[in-house]
């Protein structure tokens, strides 16, 4: 048994929760422990076992939807692993992820993202098996491709997501965790990345890899839009520099916003007919 703990955020989901810890419990090397943060929502009574122990706690927050950075920073507290691996729930973990994402982290001693593969809506219906995930799992047409063996790439930190990723916990400490400031869903994992590069955490990406499971997103994400216009705003007041630029000229250009030199404003809400239609079939969600 490794000395990783894998950490998981949750938010609705069951399906994709389920299929997750099923991969945790296919693992050639199990992870030290799971630990599954629910945010804004109570612990499931009902869960497959992962072969090794989980721990379940609950993060509410009123005021936020998706409390992320608290979630991930409440889930890396409660970790005893001297790794941590940060999976989000809906990813399926390969036989090796484990293996491979522990051994990345104490080859490189830094920040290692791993390689996602993204699935078609009906993939995992049924008795899925990882023969056929390999078959069905396409690669994101805008992220780098990751390395093929058990070599590091070295990737500019603007590209981490935090889908998959790994660091050493005692690092997680001196980067200060994910910076709670940022509420709700977009630009929190940019920041994580800059800090690491603000105090020399070198950035990689490895072969570890993670199936995505499907579901439906909105491109451009305008559920999301007061979120992702207040986290940039917040952004630009630490690093000057605006982060989700394609979604905020969007934004822009559709006069939902406001955007000067160092500021944006919300003008208008977005009508939920203009939300709905923005729903997307895409796999890469």
């Amino acid at each position: 048994m490794s000395d990783i703990s894998l950490l998981t955020l949750v938010s609705g989901r069951r399906e994709h929760l389920h299929n997750l810890l099923k991969g945790v419990r296919d693992q050639v090397q199990k992870p030290r422990e799971v630990v599954i943060v629910c945010m804004n929502e109570p612990v499931p009574t009902e869960l497959p076992d992962p072969g090794c122990p989980m721990y379940l706690h609950e993060l509410n927050d009123a005021d936020n939807a998706l409390p992320l950075a608290a979630a991930r920073n409440l889930a890396a507290a409660n970790a005893q692993g001297s790794v941590l691996g940060f999976l989000d729930v809906d990813c399926i973990p390969h036989p090796d992820y484990i293996k491979q994402l522990e051994h990345a982290v104490q080859l490189s001693h830094g920040l290692v993202m791993g390689d996602v593969k993204y699935l078609p809506r009906e993939a995992t219906r049924g008795n899925w098996n990882y023969d056929s995930l390999d078959r069905l799992a396409q690669a994101h047409p805008r992220r780098p491709a990751m390395p093929k063996d058990r070599t590091l790439a070295r990737l500019p930190y603007h590209l981490f997501w935090s889908l998959s990723f790994g660091l050493r916990a005692t690092d997680f400490a001196r980067l200060g965790g994910f910076d709670r400031q940022y509420t709700g869903y977009g630009g929190e994992d940019t920041d994580f990345a800059f800090m690491a590069r603000r105090i020399r955490l070198p950035f990689f990406g490895c072969q570890a890899r993670v199936y995505h499971q499907y579901h439906a997103s909105y491109s451009p994400p305008y559920n999301h839009l007061t979120d992702i216009v207040a986290n940039a705003n917040r952004f630009y007041t630490k690093w000057q520099i605006w982060p989700m630029t394609g979604w905020l000229k969007q934004f822009e250009a559709e006069g939902y916003i406001r955007w000067t030199a160092t500021t944006i404003e919300v003008l208008r809400e977005v009508d939920p007919a203009t939300v709905a239609a923005a729903k997307s079939d895409s796999p890469f969600g």
